[in-house]
C-alpha cells in the first residue's frame, strides 16, 4: 500500500502545472554611479508595470566576464523568457556572443549614444538601444526601429520622504524652501573644461536672492538649500584639477562664492557641500543622502528646485520627483533648469527637449524665463519609457511557443523523459495487478 502510494505521488509530481516566470539582467558597471542608478531604474519600473513575475539579477561587468554572464543567460533560457539590460560601456562588451534566441530580448541603454552603437555586429545582436530624444538625427536615422527614445535619462532615484522626514531637523526653520544646486566644470571630448566659475555663481546669487525677497515680501521665511556636485569648483583659474576640494570636510571657492553672495543680503542658507565617498574620506561623508532632503523640503513646503542645464542625471532625476505645484511668484513647471558656461551643445538640446515635453521652465541668461511647454503632454520618465517597450515586447510570446527556442527544445527533453518514467510507473502499477489505482490516475 506505501508503495502504491509513492507510485501516485511521482504520477502527480510529471504532470503537475508549471509556473512560467520572466529573468531580468541588468548589466553595468558598479563603479559608474550613473549607469547603475540607470540600471536599477529600468529594473524597478520594469517589475512595477509587469503583470507576471518576474526574477531581478543586478550583475557587476566589472567583476564578472562576459562568459560568466553568457553561461547564466543560458541556463535561463533553458527555463524561462530572459530580458538582458546593458547599460553605458559596461553592458555592451557582454553582448556580443550571446546566443540568438527568441526569447533572449537584449536592450542596451546609455545618456549619450556610444561609439560603439554603430558597430553592425552589435546592432544585428541586439533589439533596443535607449537613448535621450535629443541625440543626433543620424544617430536616430542608423538605429531605426531599435531606438527607444526618452526625454532625460532613466535613473533610480524615488519621491521617497524617508530621509527628509528623518532628517528635517538638520534644516533651518523656514515656511518656504528653495533648493539650488550649483554646476560643475565639464571635460570636453578635446580634453579641454567648461567651467562654473564664479561668475556664474555671482549671477545666480543675483536672482536667488531676488526670488527669496519677493518671498520675505509676501510674509513668509524663505531659506536657500544649496547642493553642490564632485564637480564644482575642481579647476583653478588656469583649468588644473584641484585634489584638495570636497574632501575632509572642504568645499570649494565657487560654493564660497555663492553663500558669501546669499550672506551679503541677509538671506538664510545652508549648504550641504558634496564630499567624495572614498575609503580615506568615509569620516566626512553624510549620514543622508543631502538631495534627498532638499527635495523633501522644497516638496513639503511647496518651493522650487533649481538646476544646473549641465548635469543631465540631476535634471532627469529632480523633474521626475517634483510634483507641479510651486510658489506662484516662480515659472510654472516641475523645476527651473538655468542656462551655464559649463553647458556644451548636447546639454542645451537636452533642456530644450525637457521644455518642449512640458518637464521644464529655463533661466536664460540668469534672467530670462522660458516656460515650459503647455501644449506638450508631459511625458513620462525615461525609467518607464524604456521599461513600458520591454515589458510589452517580453510578455507578447509566451516562451513555450517559440519552436527554435533553447525553452522549447529543453521542454521537449524533458517530455520525452517523463513519458519514459510514466510508462515504467505504468508497468509497476500494472505488475502490482491494481488497475483501479492506474485509471484514476490516467482520469486525473
Amino acid at each position: 500500500m506505501i508503495k502504491n502510494f509513492f507510485i501516485y505521488t511521482s504520477v502527480v509530481s510529471l504532470i503537475i502545472f508549471e509556473v512560467h516566470a520572466l529573468k531580468l539582467y541588468l548589466i553595468s558597471n558598479h563603479d559608474h554611479a550613473e549607469d547603475h542608478s540607470q540600471a536599477l531604474g529600468i529594473g524597478a519600473a520594469f517589475e512595477n508595470l509587469s503583470s507576471e513575475k518576474v526574477s531581478i539579477e543586478d550583475l557587476n561587468a566589472k567583476t564578472l566576464t562576459s562568459l560568466e554572464i553568457k553561461d547564466k543567460i543560458e541556463r535561463d533560457l533553458s527555463k524561462e523568457k530572459v530580458v538582458f539590460i546593458g547599460i553605458g560601456e559596461g553592458g555592451i562588451a557582454d553582448v556580443i556572443g550571446l546566443p540568438k534566441d527568441p526569447n533572449l530580448v537584449i536592450c542596451l541603454a546609455s545618456s549619450t549614444a556610444l561609439e560603439q552603437y554603430k558597430d553592425k555586429a552589435l546592432l544585428e545582436q541586439v533589439d533596443f538601444i535607449a537613448l535621450p530624444t535629443h541625440v543626433a538625427s543620424d544617430v536616430k536615422e542608423k538605429l531605426g526601429k531599435k531606438l527607444i527614445e526618452t526625454t532625460g535619462v532613466a535613473h533610480n532615484r524615488r519621491p521617497d520622504m524617508t530621509t527628509y522626514d528623518e532628517y528635517q531637523k538638520e534644516l533651518p526653520p523656514a515656511d518656504l524652501y528653495l533648493g539650488v544646486y550649483l554646476g560643475g566644470d565639464t571635460p570636453t571630448d578635446t580634453k579641454e573644461v567648461k567651467f562654473f566659475a564664479e561668475a556664474d555663481a555671482t549671477r545666480l546669487a543675483d536672482y536667488v536672492i531676488v526670488k527669496a525677497e519677493e518671498i520675505n515680501q509676501r510674509g513668509l521665511k524663505p531659506c536657500v538649500l544649496v547642493l553642490n556636485s564632485p564637480r564644482t569648483g575642481t579647476h583653478d583659474i588656469d583649468g588644473k584639477e584641484l585634489l584638495t576640494v570636497h574632501r575632509e570636510g572642504r568645499s570649494d571657492r565657487v560654493t564660497e562664492h555663492f553663500a558669501n553672495k546669499l550672506a551679503d543680503k541677509g538671506i538664510e542658507y545652508k549648504i550641504f557641500d558634496f564630499q567624495r565617498n572614498t575609503s580615506e574620506n568615509k569620516e566626512w561623508v553624510s549620514a543622508y543622502n543631502a538631495f534627498d532632503l532638499v527635495a523633501g523640503a522644497v516638496r513639503t513646503t511647496k518651493g522650487k528646485m533649481i538646476i544646473p542645464g549641465e548635469n543631465t542625471f540631476v535634471v532627469s532625476e529632480a523633474v521626475d520627483i517634483m510634483p507641479f505645484e510651486s510658489i506662484d511668484t516662480m515659472p510654472p513647471g516641475k523645476v527651473l533648469v538655468y542656462h551655464n558656461a559649463a553647458m556644451n551643445d548636447i546639454h542645451i538640446a537636452h533642456i530644450e527637449s525637457e521644455k518642449d515635453a512640458g518637464r521644464v521652465s529655463v533661466l536664460e541668461n540668469y534672467q530670462n524665463i522660458m516656460p515650459a511647454s503647455e501644449t506638450a503632454e508631459v511625458k513620462p520618465s525615461a525609467s518607464r519609457v524604456i521599461a513600458q517597450k520591454l515589458v510589452k515586447i517580453a510578455f507578447n510570446q509566451a516562451p513555450w511557443i517559440a519552436e527554435d527556442s533553447l525553452y522549447r527544445r529543453t521542454k521537449k527533453q524533458e517530455s520525452v523523459e517523463k513519458v519514459r518514467q510514466y510508462l515504467e510507473i505504468q508497468s509497476q502499477i500494472k505488475a502490482e495487478k491494481n488497475p483501479h489505482l492506474l485509471y484514476d490516475l490516467i482520469d486525473k
